[in-house]
């Protein structure tokens, strides 16, 4: 059993800054990604995963504080059915959008960006997880966002969609598998996206090879119509995403403009207490 009164750091936040020190205590002669490191930092404390460590360091914030604390003002909802909303993301996902936001800055295309290319390409389907791997070749900063948010929660908002490859039996093949993943057009789809919200992740190496047959095809799906018409823009094109958290009942909310990258602008609202959980995010141009 963990020791959480003495083992583990006080919050995930703490955690990750010791995933990053450990990164950089390691370079240059060993190089690891921002997964590689958090899951490292949950050994380090005892547990077998990032995502364990991570549910108990969350789990933590339902601990009673200590006398004279301040008691954020957060109330579940009553029970009912859920809120339904096409732009309703979890809060993990919104942290993670808006830290992510905040440390986005200029990239460069790297050998390694390019061997990774190469290699995703060869194959019919892309595993989502690559999308992590592929991201931290360009910055550790952008793979650990998606990291933090999950993939599953990122084609959500993205709205790009998984396709499934299933493997047919032969004659003497006594079981059979389904695989799940992106099309290469889909995967450079995210980067676009990602790049609509002020992230550098320069999605023209991943679709340029592809080009020439989309245009070839009599008939194109919308990922790679998304990548034609990409690789035809020529200015900047109008952003206007909205997201907000909408099981949540968050009381005590301040608005915040910022300024984004690429001319963005982003609107946060968030609760003033100090989970500064967030209402909602809007980004647009």
């Amino acid at each position: 059993m963990t020791d959480q009164s003495k083992a583990l750091p006080a919050n995930p936040e703490i955690a990750k800054a010791q995933a990053k020190r450990l990164r950089t205590a390691l370079a240059p002669d060993h190089v690891i990604g921002h997964s590689q490191a958090l899951e490292v930092i949950a050994r380090i404390h005892g547990e077998q995963s990032w995502g364990r460590l991570s549910s108990l360091l969350n789990g933590s914030a339902n601990v009673a504080p200590p006398l004279g604390a301040d008691v954020p003002n957060v109330s579940p909802k009553a029970p009912g059915p859920k809120a339904s909303s096409d732009n309703h993301v979890e809060q993990r996902v919104l942290q993670a959008l808006w830290h992510g936001l905040k440390r986005a800055r200029d990239t460069q295309v790297s050998p390694k960006t390019l061997a990774k290319t190469k290699e995703l390409q060869k194959d019919e389907i892309i595993a989502t997880v690559a999308i992590e791997g592929w991201l931290d070749t360009l910055d550790v900063a952008l793979g650990g966002m998606i990291f933090d948010m999950g993939t599953e929660n990122l084609l959500k908002i993205s709205g790009v969609a998984t396709v499934s490859r299933f493997q047919r039996p032969k004659v003497r093949d006594k079981s059979v598998y389904g695989f799940t993943g992106l099309r290469p057009a889909s995967f450079a789809a995210i980067l676009i996206w990602l790049e609509r919200l002020g992230f550098d992740t320069h999605p023209e190496v991943f679709y340029e090879p592809l080009i020439e047959g989309i245009k070839l095809s009599k008939y194109i799906d919308e990922d790679e119509l998304t990548c034609l018409w990409h690789s035809k823009e020529t200015k900047r094109f109008q952003t206007r995403e909205y997201f907000v958290d909408t099981e949540t009942k968050i009381t005590g909310v301040k608005r915040e403009i910022v300024r984004g990258r690429n001319g963005l602008t982003i609107d946060i609202a968030r609760s003033t207490d100090p989970l500064e959980l967030i209402e909602s995010l809007r980004i647009y141009r």
